[in-house]
């Protein structure tokens, strides 16, 4: 197969026999004209892309069609008829059905594998770590950064190149029904589930309402259907019986004794983990704290179902870092040489994530007793009526950490302010803005500053504005 035909996702054939769209002047998309992938945004947009330009309730993209010109779109799909003549595009009732049914098209043509991944937490870190494992064995294509909504999965199908081996999905949730519709428009063979807790429990009645969403996923699931969960999470045996009716291959990984991936032993290790699991098997995972163990055992258990040479992943899996704002450090510099440490995992936050960056801060702090600990704690967003509750729940965690200082930022944190002040060293901000304000003049250094929140809060954008890290 030659350059051209790899790099071409679509053609003019392709794209009106899936969008059933006019070509009013019968100019669009010429056979010169290679299509090279899908887009709906032109500020990223790159040449030989097409656009589609899709309407919101604030935004038309069909301003910005000139521009996705300019910038060598391939051709462009609208739903407005004076618009096609104008500029040779493809016309449409609707441009955002138009995109889904070009992910269909380009689903129902693709003969490799198609994973799945969806649960509360870890599913844009694990769809990553496999996506790096599986490129190893053949071409593989994945979820760019977290777009795992119905537009994200439409866009990364219409993007899928018929020649790839893989494909990894992120599939994504804030209310029912909705992963039954993302799953049956990827139809994966294989399903994963990192686990299930308390996010987006302020769309649900309860948590077991969010795991019967989340066993929604088996619902696309198309032969051969193969289904892997957590053997350590409290819905588990839930999760199990519901994927029965779906898939007769049900594997799992954790510390169960018939794990796929069985968890055998786990140790802090400086900024790392060392993890040991069946088969005499032992990682280091020098980069990855403890919770990201489980990501990859998930990850691990997919090659493993896959039959694939695993021994080829384990020096990959020794270079793994945290993706940005999912517990990557930096080494900020101060005066003096003196330097200061961020763990940045502020990219998003809920009770049970919350919990785990701080049992791993807790164990970073008996690893680093020269080093002084500081908590930034951003509101966790979505929780209803169940939000006071879960913020103080987080009490008795930070008291045993005994950070030098605790910084609140939000509303609901506030309450953690109020329940501590008089017990340790902590102030509470309201907004970022007043933390950037006073951010310098707090830290010292020798502190090791652990930032999480919810991605609301603006925290994660906090991280990027502070000033780059140095070579550590």
């Amino acid at each position: 197969m030659s350059n051209s035909q790899i790099n071409m996702v679509l053609n003019r054939t392709d794209i009106i026999e899936a969008t059933k769209g006019t070509d009013l002047n019968d100019v669009f998309v010429s056979c010169k004209n290679k299509v090279t992938g899908v887009s709906i945004d032109t500020r990223t947009i790159k040449k030989g892309e097409l656009f589609i330009a899709l309407k919101g309730r604030s935004f038309d993209g069909h301003v910005f069609i000139e521009n996705a010109i300019k910038k060598g779109a391939s051709g462009i799909i609208v739903s407005n008829k004076i618009l096609a003549k104008k500029y040779g595009g493809l016309f449409v009732k609707n441009t955002k059905n138009s995109l889904i049914n070009l992910a269909k098209f380009s689903r129902k043509r693709f003969k490799g594998t198609v994973i799945a991944i969806t649960g509360s937490n870890g599913k844009t870190s694990t769809k990553n770590i496999l996506a790096s494992l599986l490129k190893i064995f053949g071409k593989t294509h994945s979820t760019y950064k977290n777009n795992n909504n119905i537009l994200g999965l439409a866009l990364t199908l219409s993007n899928l190149e018929i020649n790839n081996k893989f494909c990894v999905l992120e599939l994504g949730m804030n209310n029912k029904t909705e992963l039954a519709k993302l799953s049956t428009l990827s139809s994966p063979n294989i399903v994963a589930i990192t686990n299930v807790s308390s996010s987006h429990i302020g769309n649900f009645e309860n948590e077991k309402a969010i795991a019967k969403a989340k066993s929604e996923i088996f619902e696309g699931l198309i032969d051969p259907s193969l289904v892997i969960l957590n053997s350590d999470d409290k819905w588990f045996n839930y999760l199990k019986e519901q994927a029965k009716v779906f898939s007769k291959e049900i594997f799992y990984f954790g510390k169960k004794p018939d794990s796929i991936v069985k968890i055998k032993q786990l140790i802090t290790k400086g900024q790392g983990t060392f993890l040991e699991i069946n088969n005499n098997i032992k990682l280091d995972l020098k980069n990855l704290p403890l919770h990201q163990t489980l990501n990859v055992c998930c990850a691990l258990s997919v090659i493993r179902v896959l039959k694939l040479a695993e021994k080829k992943v384990f020096s990959k899996i020794y270079e793994l870092e945290p993706d940005i704002g999912r517990g990557n450090y930096l080494k900020i510099s101060l005066d003096n040489n003196n330097y200061f440490e961020i763990i940045n995992d502020a990219y998003n936050a809920n009770p049970v994530s919350m919990i785990a960056a701080l049992k791993n801060i807790y164990e970073t702090s008996l690893n680093n007793r020269d080093k002084n600990i500081v908590l930034i704690i951003g509101d966790m967003l979505e929780l209803g009526k169940n939000s006071r509750k879960f913020h103080l729940s987080l009490v008795p965690k930070i008291i045993k950490i005994n950070p030098r200082l605790l910084i609140t930022v939000g509303k609901d944190t506030k309450t953690i302010f109020n329940k501590l002040k008089n017990k340790i060293n902590c102030t509470a901000f309201q907004t970022v803005k007043d933390l950037k304000i006073h951010f310098f003049d707090l830290i010292k250094p020798k502190d090791i500053v652990l930032i999480k929140g919810s991605n609301g809060v603006g925290l994660f954008d906090f991280c990027s504005q502070i000033e780059k890290p140095i070579n550590s």
